[in-house]
């Protein structure tokens, strides 16, 4: 596809950070694209690498703000009794100049809330706009994700999240700065999954933008098969037991993971079978760990691919039992390493399993069938034929190059 089209355009990512959960798509679309041979470049608030292609604070104390910058961002939001869970983004930035420096063709924004980019510094960007939404934030009053309110759908206010009954709320208000800021910005929205892509265009703010779903891209070499007693013996796992894999970031703290919901589900399994484990990572484990009906263990919290790749190798079924999922990126690298993943047929995971195929979906948000999905992977199922679909239709879907090439023609189809 790249013979038919322009790699000399130079796009600029922009990113709240380089690493963590938010960086992760973005840094593997980056990649991807200077793979191809496009000059992409990365921005973003927070460097932890020294990656040449990556731009962000140099000096100590640019480098010591922009540590600081997201918790001064979320101060209007203690007014309301909370500390997080919402992009504001009122703080002023010098990123204006910065873009102006590196003069790219096209500007990709990615996750640039925690005050990386301000609402009124996105409306005033002079290039065409991409903008790939890893959830809802850029098209409510502020929520990540609305949890079933519609209030999006003309201008948020008396916000739920926020416990608030006022009309004029931080959610209006957060709503009506977009839409000042934003009316005349050269914007095309990009969506991981076709259910975000509904979700923003039923939103007042992008209901007549265009929209595109493309994949969140996954390096399938990297994310490939390996032996299950590697990961095993590198995270002192039991090799005579079947393992059950759960995890994201602050897996325990974030309702909207679903943690409750696996809990219920691994308690009704837990009095028929009694070879099972469960593994839990990017958390450890809790002062008062919570009962899951099997032996658990805690791994905490994962800072490298090739550790991931080992642990989903280990496992014998991965269950994903989120609410909300703009994507899921868990799901897709699971798959990718020969490993089933039993989710609930909704949002972004509904999408990336292929039910009885390459795992399990069960029905919103039924803990008892969240259990017959699990035990379908671990007594029912042909897991060889699974562990194969799985990692055929990753690769198939979201190897890195080919979503770098999508988001190529895109920006040809815009310049």
């Amino acid at each position: 596809m790249t013979g038919t089209q322009q790699t000399d355009i130079r796009p600029l990512l922009v990113n709240t950070a380089d690493t963590g959960g938010s960086a992760t798509a973005t840094t593997r679309i980056h990649r991807g694209l200077r793979r191809l041979g496009v000059d992409s470049r990365l921005l973003v608030q927070e460097k932890s690498t020294d990656e040449p292609t990556v731009v962000g604070p140099e000096s100590t104390i640019d480098r010591a703000w922009s540590l600081a910058r997201p918790h001064v961002d979320l101060l209007p939001l203690r007014l309301y009794g909370k500390s997080g869970g919402f992009g504001i983004n009122w703080l002023p930035e010098r990123k204006l100049s910065w873009i102006q420096d590196i003069n790219p063709d096209l500007i990709h924004l990615n996750w640039v809330w925690r005050g990386a980019l301000s609402v009124r510094s996105i409306g005033r960007l002079s290039r065409p706009v991409v903008w790939r939404l890893p959830d809802m934030t850029a098209f409510t009053g502020g929520c990540h994700y609305s949890f079933g309110c519609d209030r999006f759908e003309e201008r948020c206010g008396s916000c739920p999240q926020l416990d608030s009954s006022i009309d004029t709320d931080l959610s209006r208000i957060g709503w009506h700065r977009k839409a000042h800021h934003w009316d005349d910005l050269d914007l095309t929205i990009v969506t991981p999954s076709t259910w975000l892509a509904e979700e923003a265009r039923r939103s007042s703010l992008f209901g007549d933008r265009r929209i595109e779903v493309i994949p969140n891209a996954l390096d399938t070499k990297t994310y490939r098969p390996r032996d299950p007693s590697l990961g095993r013996d590198f995270f002192g796992l039991p090799s005579d037991k079947r393992l059950v894999l759960f995890g994201a970031v602050d897996p325990m703290g974030d309702h909207r993971k679903g943690a409750d919901l696996l809990q219920e589900a691994l308690q009704s399994l837990s009095g028929d079978v009694d070879d099972v484990e469960l593994v839990v990572f990017g958390a450890k484990e809790p002062s008062e760990a919570p009962d899951f009906g099997f032996p658990t263990n805690y791994v905490g919290y994962l800072h490298d691919d090739p550790s991931l790749v080992m642990l989903y190798s280990a496992a014998d079924v991965m269950v994903v039992p989120s609410r909300y999922e703009g994507f899921g990126q868990t799901v897709s690298e699971s798959l990718a390493c020969g490993t089933p993943v039993v989710a609930f047929d909704a949002t972004g995971p509904s999408e990336i399993v292929d039910h009885t195929e390459s795992g399990y979906l069960a029905r919103p948000y039924d803990s008892e069938g969240l259990s017959r999905g699990i035990d379908w992977v671990l007594n029912e199922a042909n897991t060889e034929n699974l562990s194969e679909t799985a990692r055929e239709r990753a690769v198939e879907r979201y190897e890195q190059e080919a979503v770098a090439e999508q988001y190529l023609e895109l920006y040809n189809s815009i310049l």
